[in-house]
């Protein structure tokens, strides 16, 4: 069973609510900026023209730096971008300066980009131990159980050193580069954005405490500084 405290309506009202709890933590803190990794996918599609739509007025963009938590490897242009995605749904609508978001570069040697991406993302988010903290981690869940292309195969990522590594999707074999297990862990808010009923059965594996080693996903949930679900099913 889905506790109710994390299930909504539909994926825009799971939107709403989250964007509300970034915007509300912002408020109290706001003389310092805030960090963001995004995910891709359909769901935080719906995340990104909600908050162009609904919340652009009343965001204080000028104190908002978006990192990606992971990023297939393909150019800007290509419709399997997650950058692409957020660029085209919300930063080109709100015209939001270049100097706010740092783009994983999909288009080069991933080998190289993500030791550059780690050094990048350890260079301008503050680190404990060497390992970044981003303010809020927004991750989905596949159906296989995992997160930030962490797939079920590859949970040595879960505990790697780096803060991002090169990773294949066993199903299709296109090559990615995703946040590592730290980073997810240690957020201040690690958020996760599920919508779609095929989602229902692997949500309640993650959430049983039981199967906190089985998924990657459910070893985030368990063990995450600030976990949160946000969930539309």
């Amino acid at each position: 069973m889905i506790p109710d405290k994390y299930l909504y309506i539909s994926p825009r009202q799971a939107s709403q609510t989250l964007i509300t709890h970034i915007l509300e933590a912002m408020e109290k803190e706001p003389e310092r900026p805030f960090t963001i990794a995004l995910s891709g996918g359909t769901t935080p599609a719906v995340l990104f023209e909600v908050w162009e739509r609904e919340f652009a007025a009343y965001t204080p963009w000028a104190r908002l730096y978006f990192y990606w938590v992971d990023e297939r490897c393909v150019p800007p242009t290509d419709a399997q971008s997650n950058f692409g995605l957020a660029d085209r749904l919300l930063f080109g609508k709100i015209n939001l300066p270049a100097s706010h978001y740092y783009r994983i570069v999909g288009e080069g040697a991933p080998g190289e980009e993500a030791i550059l991406y780690s050094s990048l993302v350890k260079a301008t988010v503050p680190t404990v131990d060497e390992v970044p903290v981003f303010d809020f981690v927004l991750l989905g869940v596949g159906e296989d159980g995992h997160t930030s292309s962490v797939f079920p195969d590859r949970k040595d990522l879960l505990t790697a050193a780096e803060p991002y590594a090169v990773s294949v999707n066993p199903y299709n074999k296109t090559v990615r580069i995703c946040m590592t297990g730290k980073p997810m862990i240690e957020a201040k808010h690690t958020c996760f954005l599920v919508a779609g009923e095929n989602k229902c059965s692997i949500l309640k594996k993650i959430l049983d405490k039981e199967q906190e080693d089985i998924y990657p996903a459910s070893y985030i949930w368990h063990h995450a500084r600030m976990p949160k679900l946000y969930a539309s099913l």
